[in-house]
């Protein structure tokens, strides 16, 4: 195990509500110490850190981050011109020719079938005309359920029971 090396600086503390308080070791200009490459060059730091009884030496948040190098922030996603889902679908040819079944390529088929053509996007329903659908499949709910009590044959009541049916498929949709 390697030897701690001394301090050889005795660093301003003071009390500062009860609490001792240390200058950053960056306040002097020490050249014994692993962080003076980072900061030959940089003005000397006054900041104040909360320290415990026995610290010798302390540096702060700021110099410390100073030392560590930024994170490498690599391109996030690269599209390569397919739609999207196209490794779920059954059959999917991209726009060279390449055609996969199920995310899997198919060399031997390359260029025997033309690209796939993505799906228009589905357009979505604003608030308003949600709650008006709502209500115009209730209202169907309600005659259906008037019909379903006046029916006295097998077949009527059957019926009344498949339009109901639909009609909460349609509701659980709308929602």
């Amino acid at each position: 195990m390697a030897r701690k090396k001394r301090v050889t600086h005795k660093f301003k503390t003071k009390k500062i509500n009860g609490t001792l308080h240390m200058i950053c070791r960056n306040s002097i200009e020490d050249k014994a110490h692993w962080s003076w490459e980072h900061f030959k060059d940089k003005s000397r730091c006054n900041e104040w850190s909360e320290v415990s009884i026995n610290t010798t030496a302390v540096m702060c948040w700021k110099c410390a981050h100073s030392t560590v190098p930024g994170p490498e922030v690599k391109g996030g996603y690269v599209s390569k011109g397919r739609i999207r889902g196209w490794q779920f679908m059954k059959e999917f040819v991209d726009p060279q020719g390449n055609v996969f079944h199920k995310g899997k390529e198919q060399p031997k088929l390359k260029g025997t079938l033309k690209p796939t053509e993505p799906k228009p996007p589905k357009k979505k329903l604003s608030k308003l005309e949600k709650s008006a659908l709502q209500n115009k499949i209730l209202e169907q709910m309600s005659l259906v359920r008037g019909q379903l009590k006046k029916a006295t044959f097998k077949k009527d009541i059957k019926a009344g029971n498949v339009k109901m049916r639909k009609l909460t498929r349609q509701l659980k949709k709308v929602k």
